[in-house]
């Protein structure tokens, strides 16, 4: 087991026992969001030059209002310098809600949205193949050209026009250029 999958797990313990997953699930996803959204924040963050009270006054303002477990678990996140560690602890959590609550996250990335119909095929296949309620995020990367990209769990399925391409590509590179006979 990971380290990170450790602390998501230790986090999934612990808002499990103030009743409080839905909440914190919620809040790791308002905060991780906004970290993401900031670049000034995540700077701050993620600086080696402030100290770890900085780091925990700038976060204890930011999850006022938010589950305590959160506050706290992002305190001692701070504490252990694993606060960079956060975007695959916050992954690892999710993943973990989701298996308690008997479905599996998808996520698609598509150089263009995807139809109603692409959509629920995606996920009848999920579910049929996993026995699983599948949940899809969707995510439009335009420099895939076109084709698919699948992510369930930790198991990633490419199938982009760009992967082919590269594929091909190195296929090329490493071909003979001529026959000599």
């Amino acid at each position: 087991m990971s380290v990170e999958s450790t602390y998501a797990e230790a986090l999934f313990e612990a808002a499990t026992d103030a009743d409080a997953v839905s909440q914190v699930a919620d809040d790791l996803k308002a905060f991780t969001t906004a970290v993401d959204s900031s670049e000034d924040l995540a700077h701050t963050l993620a600086s080696p030059n402030l100290d770890s009270r900085t780091k925990k006054s700038v976060i204890a303002k930011i999850t006022e209002g938010a589950s305590p477990v959160l506050s706290n678990f992002l305190q001692v996140l701070v504490d252990r310098g694993r606060l960079g560690d956060l975007s695959l602890i916050a992954s690892g959590f999710q993943a973990r809600v989701a298996e308690a609550a008997g479905t599996i996250e998808i996520t698609a990335v598509t150089a263009i949205p995807l139809d109603d119909s692409m959509r629920e095929k995606i996920v009848q296949r999920i579910e049929r193949q996993t026995g699983r309620t599948a949940a899809l995020t969707e995510r439009v990367d335009e420099n895939l050209i076109g084709g698919l990209v699948l992510e369930v769990g930790e198991i990633r399925v490419d199938g982009s026009l760009r992967s082919r391409l590269d594929t091909l590509r190195r296929n090329l590179a490493g071909a003979p250029l001529g026959a000599t006979g």
